[in-house]
């Protein structure tokens, strides 16, 4: 079948509603034209890992993307990529490679070029990540040009539930959204998450891209319930609170996120549960401290 039958085949089943057509994914060309004076530049990050521990387990495969947006916050187009493998010095764990497609063979002797990186990540605005509580760990203990940058994630500051996606992994939403791509490799993220933050959202019809910016550097407040009894977890659980092990260097307690504005409110939250060994504090949340190991 030729493209065209197949485009044919495409239009045809489109027009019906008991089909959907997902079309594959091709990726956007660098963007050519002059900048605009006023240009932003953001980095869109996937990195591939031995395991989820950020302290123990290492980076395989990173892969970014550099794309050029105005100060309006429309997305003009892609500019730059970088990619490297990794040989994290021990062999790589077997679901992993069955996850990823990553072997042994593919990274052993190769290495992460850290001027190279930095070269890349210098000048950009804004680091993005679908699932930057993930990614930017990773990268932080990478390499330090990532610390002092804005973060922002599409996983988990766009409310996917409320346009109508239940899934947030990113090739759920691709499919939401009526593409598909080959998953699990670093560089393909990278360009599927550019497609979809280009997309207007289901139900709001709001362009992807300008609802993360607004959210990524909306600030807000964490309040620690330090101190808090075993016996109440269940009641913490209930107000959307969510436990910190301490072992990223955090304090070992209970949590929760909040708009300034409700901060009073939590505080008088934890001081009505009447247990006078909790001590309530309150961190600020930005996107040059949020998703980062540190806790300033």
């Amino acid at each position: 079948m030729d493209s065209f039958e197949a485009e044919c085949h495409a239009l045809a089943l489109a027009g019906s509603p008991d089909y959907k057509v997902l079309r594959r994914l091709e990726r956007r060309p660098f963007y050519e034209w002059p900048l605009p004076g006023d240009v932003k530049f953001g980095i869109l990050v996937d990195v591939e890992t031995t395991g989820l521990d950020h302290y123990k387990d290492e980076i395989i495969e990173i892969a970014m993307l550099r794309f050029a947006y105005s100060a309006s916050g429309t997305i003009l187009g892609p500019v730059a990529a970088y990619h490297a493998f990794r040989d994290p010095g021990r062999p790589i764990p077997a679901q992993i490679t069955h996850l990823t497609g990553i072997t042994d063979t593919l990274v052993a002797g190769q290495s992460i070029d850290e001027v190279e990186l930095r070269v890349f990540v210098d000048g950009v605005d804004l680091v993005i990540a679908h699932n930057a509580g993930f990614d930017r760990k990773f990268c932080e203990r990478l390499c330090s040009v990532f610390e002092h940058k804005a973060w922002a994630c599409s996983m988990s500051q766009i409310p996917w539930r409320a346009e109508g996606v239940e899934g947030t992994r990113l090739i759920y939403i691709a499919y939401q959204q009526a593409f598909w791509f080959e998953g699990h490799r670093a560089t393909d993220d990278c360009y599927a998450l550019l497609e979809i933050l280009e997309m207007p959202l289901p139900k709001t019809h709001r362009i992807t891209f300008a609802v993360l910016l607004e959210a990524a550097y909306r600030a807000t407040h964490r309040v620690w319930a330090i101190g808090t009894p075993y016996q109440i977890k269940d009641r913490l659980k209930a107000r959307g609170y969510r436990w910190s092990s301490g072992h990223d260097g955090k304090y070992r307690a209970w949590h929760k996120d909040v708009d300034p504005a409700d901060v009073e409110a939590e505080i008088c939250f934890l001081e009505d549960l009447d247990f006078p060994e909790i001590a309530p504090l309150v961190t600020l949340q930005d996107p040059y401290i949020r998703f980062s190991g540190r806790l300033y």
